[in-house]
């Protein structure tokens, strides 16, 4: 026996056990299974559970019913696929009530141990559990077995990243969807680019502030370093004749941002010039850092103030070497080369006026983006229904929208072709893509169904295999989604030529792993003018295997 859980919306968790035969879901009250959403109709879809297959059947309802993405009239669901009703989610698990209280016994070849229900490959029945169901533990004296393990909680960046995309799914994503609904669609990309363009420019200011003042220190420095060189040049004739009055600071003590320039003397520290302040010792810790180092020197005082001493000296015949006989010290004003308030909002509204214009030059393409394929579609789509066609296409590279022109064509062919009054139209339709997936199932090679647009309808397991890709990787993209380069233009050639030619079959040969192996393609039409799909199988060369 098998079970629908149900994994969003209001019920998520619950899991309610499936009857042999008609499940009916929806909102009405005589529905098997009721769900709690606005957006499901009273009788929605019906799940039809046989002995060998899982079969889905939507209602004709207003928000439809979709299988791993895809909408779908009906369709057999397989183990691991995700049924969507409207904006709920669910997939069909073994009944936990079996699981729970029954222990299997041992299996001796006589009846096959209940299965999820899979369509029988030619040439290769599956027995037993299929591949992915949980195995349970033969033994002839074994109790209840314990329920389900908890889910796997990955750990460390994985961890994070699907907490993340948890929030995003379920608070931020729902939040962003609304907002059409009160404003126009342009106006809303509008706001996200002005948002875009504001916090890229205020951001972009603080690298640029940093940048600009370690420019303004390092050319603080240098001008105290030179005006500090400057006093003690000049005065370096009078300090080694020891006269003392004919000292001077008031050159240096002109310049643009000198705080205080000093000349100290190195043996005690007293302060030689200017004159007002002779006699005294300055309480400058840079002053005594300065003697110490005994060589020129410029740094950060503080926040604002760049410190720089040069050594005054005379040549020492005794021991050879340059004796230092006192200092000029320079404090220097970082704020007289930094730019005021003012001119930094003036740099930050140019900054924001150019971002502007480029940002408003990007908005008009990408708005013009998202319109042209709705316009287009919808133009075509007006064409189709007024001149009786059934084909409409837009060539962008984007999957949900070519599921989407998928849809629309097999609506168109609905349609046209069997919507007449008189019964017949409902039996006259066919769903190509539930067509196409047991046609894949029924062929023993490797096979992959490419609807007329390029999507992938179905492939089976062995395709995957030799395309090195996951079925639900594939499934619903264009088929240039495959990985194997060389399998992907080998199928894109064979598509262009059974196009030209629908009633023949079309090969190729390609090699896997060092076989060669034969691509055969062939178009499957009703109407012999258009095909409805592809269907590409992959067989071994004569005597190959």
């Amino acid at each position: 026996m098998w079970a629908l859980r149900i994994l969003t919306g209001p019920q998520a968790g619950q899991i309610i056990e499936l009857k042999m035969g008609r499940n009916l879901i929806g909102r009405a009250p005589q529905c098997n299974i009721k769900l709690i959403s606005p957006g499901v109709s009273k009788e929605h879809t019906e799940i039809n559970v046989y002995p060998d297959k899982i079969v889905i059947t939507d209602l004709k309802s207003s928000n439809g019913s979709y299988i791993n993405g895809i909408r779908i009239q009906n369709g057999i669901m397989r183990l691991g696929d995700k049924l969507g009703i409207h904006d709920i989610l669910v997939d069909v698990i073994p009944a936990p009530e079996i699981r729970k209280t029954q222990a299997p016994a041992p299996y001796y070849g006589g009846a096959a141990a209940p299965q999820m229900p899979q369509p029988m490959h030619m040439g290769m029945p599956h027995q037993g559990m299929p591949q992915g169901m949980p195995q349970p533990m033969a033994s002839a004296n074994a109790g209840p077995m314990p329920g389900p393990a908890p889910a796997y909680q990955p750990g460390g960046f994985q961890g994070l990243m699907a907490k993340a995309q948890d929030y995003l799914d379920r608070v931020a994503l729902p939040g962003v969807y609304k907002l059409p609904q009160y404003a126009e669609l342009k106006m809303v990309l509008l706001g996200f680019v002005v948002l875009f363009i504001f916090s890229t420019t205020l951001l972009s200011m603080i690298p640029m502030v940093q940048i600009t003042r370690a420019s303004i220190i390092n050319e603080s420095k240098r001008r105290a370093a030179s005006i500090a060189r400057t006093v003690a040049t000049i005065n370096q004739a009078a300090l080694l004749q020891n006269s003392y009055s004919s000292l001077s600071t008031n050159a240096a003590e002109s310049e643009d941002g000198v705080k205080q320039v000093l000349i100290v003397q190195q043996s005690d520290g007293m302060i030689l010039a200017p004159a007002s302040r002779a006699g005294t010792t300055p309480d400058l810790p840079f002053v005594h850092s300065a003697r110490r180092e005994m060589r020129p020197q410029a740094v950060e005082v503080d926040s604002s103030t760049i410190g720089a001493s040069f050594p005054i000296g005379l040549f020492d015949p005794n021991t050879g070497e340059q004796s230092v006989k006192a200092h000029a010290i320079v404090l220097y004003d970082i704020g007289s080369l930094a730019f005021d308030d003012g001119r930094a909002i003036s740099l930050f509204m140019q900054t924001l006026v150019i971002a502007s214009l480029i940002g408003l030059v990007i908005y008009f393409f990408m708005y013009k983006l998202i319109e042209y394929p709705i316009v287009s579609l919808n133009a075509q789509l007006d064409a189709a229904m007024r001149e009786k066609k059934d084909n409409t296409e837009v060539n962008f590279l984007f999957p949900p929208f070519q599921a989407l022109v998928g849809n629309i064509n097999s609506l168109l062919t609905r349609y046209i072709h069997g919507g007449g009054d008189d019964g017949n139209g409902a039996n006259s339709f066919v769903n190509k893509d539930g067509e196409a997936e047991n046609l894949v199932q029924l062929v023993g090679f490797p096979c992959i169904a490419i609807s007329r647009e390029g999507r992938i309808i179905a492939c089976s397991a062995s395709f995957t295999q030799i395309a090195r890709a996951d079925i639900s990787a594939l499934q619903g993209q264009l088929f240039k989604a495959i990985p194997d380069v060389a399998l992907q233009q080998n199928i894109e050639g064979l598509l262009i030529r059974t196009r030209e030619n629908m009633r023949a079959i079309h090969t190729d040969q390609l090699e896997f792993s060092g076989h060669l192996c034969i691509l055969s393609c062939q178009a499957i039409s009703s109407t012999g003018h258009e095909p409805d799909y592809f269907v590409i199988t992959v067989s071994p060369t004569e005597g190959g295997s």
